[in-house]
C-alpha cells in the first residue's frame, strides 16, 4: 500500500530469449522450446526431434490438466510413452512454460 493505495502487481514481460535457461545442457534431451505460460507463444522455438506441432499438443494438455487443478499450483509435469517423455516445467517467476523431450528409457 502506497500513500493509502492499494499496491497493484504489474505483471512482468519474459526474460528476453539471452536470458533464458540453456535446456541444451540437460542430460538425455532430444529436443526443447520455451513458451509464454499465458498464452502459448513460442519464446525459443523447438529444437531437435521436438516439434511445433508437439509443442502445441503438449501446450493444450497443459490447458485441460489447469482447469482440473485449478488452484493447485502446478510446477511441475511429466508425460510418458513408450518410446519419449516430455518433462515441462513452469518458470513461475518468468512467466515461461520449459519444455524438453527426452528418449524414454527401456
Amino acid at each position: 500500500m502506497t500513500n493509502g493505495a492499494p499496491s497493484v502487481a504489474v505483471p512482468q514481460p519474459p526474460p528476453p530469449a539471452n536470458e533464458i535457461v540453456d535446456l541444451d545442457v540437460i542430460p538425455g534431451q532430444i529436443g526443447h522450446a520455451i513458451l509464454r505460460a499465458s498464452d502459448g507463444t513460442i519464446l525459443r522455438p523447438p529444437s531437435g526431434n521436438l516439434t511445433e506441432r508437439d509443442v502445441g499438443i503438449v501446450y493444450r494438455m497443459l490447458l485441460e490438466i489447469g482447469t482440473v487443478l485449478e488452484g493447485e499450483g502446478l510446477q511441475r509435469v511429466t508425460v510418458g510413452f513408450r518410446s519419449v517423455s516430455y518433462a515441462i516445467a513452469f518458470g513461475g517467476g518468468d512467466g515461461c512454460l520449459y519444455i524438453v523431450k527426452k528418449r524414454s528409457m527401456p
